[in-house]
C-alpha cells in the first residue's frame, strides 16, 4: 500500500473497532512491511476483536445504532484519482472515484489504460480481486481485455447482463458468439448449480493472439433490486463456489500452460456500480478466512467495520449501503455457527431482533 500515516491507537466505534491508522479522511494509509498483508492477523493496527464478544455486543445492539457509527466511516480524498477526472465518459456513476495506487490498467481502442476497476486485496493474497462494474458500452470491450490480459478465471456476476442501452456485453446462448473490438467471447456448458446461481464456461479470444483463455462464470441471480438476500447462507454457498472454482481452473490453466503457477488468477467480482455488492462479496470472503485462521490458532476474531476501512482504502467507496454492512454481520454470524465456532450453549444467548429489517423480497 502506498502512503504512510503515525502510530495510532485503537479507537472504539460502536459494535466494530475501527483503527484510526485506517482513518481515510486524514490521508493516512497504512503502510506494509516485506510478507505482510493488509488483511491478515498480525498486520499493524490489525483488529483484536474476539468472536464471543461481537456476539455479546451484536445481541444488545441494533440497526439504527450501527448505522451511525457505520455512515462515520470516511471515505478517502486524498488518494491519487487523476485518471478518473481525465475519462469521464468512461464512468458509469460519475461520483464513485477510482485510486490511481489500485486501479487495473486495460488497454482502451483510443490508447490509453485507463477503466473504472480497481484491485482488492484478500485475506493474505495480494490482488485476490478485480472488482468493476458492469461495463457500459464504450468499455465492454476493455472489460474482457482485462480479464483477458490479467489472468482472471473466475467472473462473478451479480447484476444484469446489459450494458446502459439494455444490450448484453457478453453472449446468453451457446453457439452464438459476440465480438466487441478485438475480443471475441463464446458461451458453453450453461447449467443450474442452485436455486439463484447459475455456471457457464466462457471462451475469451484477443485477434492478435492464439491462445484462447476459458473462464469460469458465476452468476447469482438472488440479490434482488435492493436490499440483500434473505439467506446469508445463500452468499456464503457463492464465496465457497468461487473459491473452489479458482482452484478448479488455475490447476487446469496451468495443466495447458496458458500460465505459470506463480502468476495471479484473480476472481473478478462485477455488480452494477462496481462499488457495492461486489466488495461485499469480497469482504464477507475475508471476513470468513480472517475468522477461520484466527480460529485455527485459539481464538477467533471478526470486526465487520474494520474490513470495510481497510477496503476503502483500495477503492473508496466499498459497501456504501446500511443493508449491506448489516447482512456482513448476519453472514458472518451464520458462518460461525454454520463451522461451529461457536458453543452450543452460547447459542440460545444470541439475539438479532435489533437486526432484522425489511429487505426487498424481488429476486429478479
Amino acid at each position: 500500500m502506498l502512503g504512510e500515516g503515525p502510530h495510532s491507537t485503537e479507537s472504539a466505534i460502536g459494535l466494530h473497532t475501527y483503527n484510526s491508522a485506517a482513518d481515510l479522511t486524514s490521508g493516512h494509509v497504512i503502510s506494509l512491511d516485506k510478507n505482510e498483508f493488509l488483511f491478515d492477523l498480525n498486520t499493524k493496527n490489525a483488529c483484536t476483536r474476539p468472536l464471543d464478544v461481537f456476539i455479546k455486543l451484536l445481541s444488545t445492539s441494533n440497526v439504527a445504532k450501527e448505522f451511525s457509527h457505520f455512515a462515520a466511516v470516511p471515505l478517502s480524498r486524498l488518494r491519487t484519482v487523476d485518471a478518473f477526472f481525465d475519462h469521464p465518459e468512461l464512468n458509469k456513476l460519475g461520483e464513485i472515484q477510482v485510486y490511481e495506487q489500485t486501479r487495473v490498467r486495460a488497454i482502451h481502442k483510443k490508447g490509453h489504460n485507463y477503466i473504472n476497476a480497481s484491485w482488492i486485496d484478500g485475506f493474505r493474497e495480494i490482488r485476490k480481486y478485480i472488482v468493476a462494474p458492469s461495463p457500459i458500452s464504450e468499455t465492454i470491450a476493455q472489460f474482457w481485455r482485462s480479464i483477458y490480459d490479467r489472468n482472471s478465471v473466475v467472473v462473478v456476476t451479480l447484476s444484469k447482463l446489459i450494458d446502459e442501452k439494455g444490450k448484453p456485453f457478453m453472449p446468453t446462448k451457446q453457439g452464438e458468439p459476440m465480438t466487441f473490438d478485438d475480443m471475441t467471447i463464446e458461451l458453453d456448458n450453461i447449467r443450474k448449480v442452485r436455486p439463484t446461481t447459475y455456471s457457464a464456461v466462457l471462451k475469451l479470444s484477443k485477434h492478435s493472439i492464439s491462445t484462447v483463455k476459458t473462464i469460469c462464470l458465476i452468476t447469482y441471480m438472488g440479490w434482488g433490486t435492493v436490499g440483500y438476500p434473505q439467506r446469508p447462507s445463500d452468499i456464503l454457498d457463492l464465496v465457497a463456489d468461487m473459491n473452489h472454482m479458482r482452484t478448479i481452473m488455475k490447476k487446469q490453466g496451468v495443466a495447458e500452460k496458458r500460465f505459470e503457477e506463480s502468476q495471479r488468477t484473480p476472481i473478478t467480482l462485477v455488480c452494477f456500480d462496481g462499488f457495492s455488492r461486489s466488495c461485499t462479496l469480497a469482504a464477507l470472503d475475508i471476513l470468513c478466512r480472517r475468522l477461520e485462521a484466527s480460529h485455527a490458532i485459539g481464538t477467533p476474531l471478526v470486526d465487520v467495520l474494520d474490513t470495510i476501512a481497510r477496503l476503502r482504502m483500495l477503492r473508496g467507496a466499498a459497501c456504501m449501503k446500511a443493508d449491506q454492512f448489516v447482512f456482513l454481520s448476519m453472514a458472518v454470524l451464520e458462518y460461525a455457527i454454520r463451522h461451529h465456532l461457536i458453543n452450543v450453549e452460547d447459542l440460545d444467548k444470541i439475539c438479532v431482533n435489533g437486526f432484522m429489517i425489511q429487505s426487498n423480497p424481488d429476486t429478479h
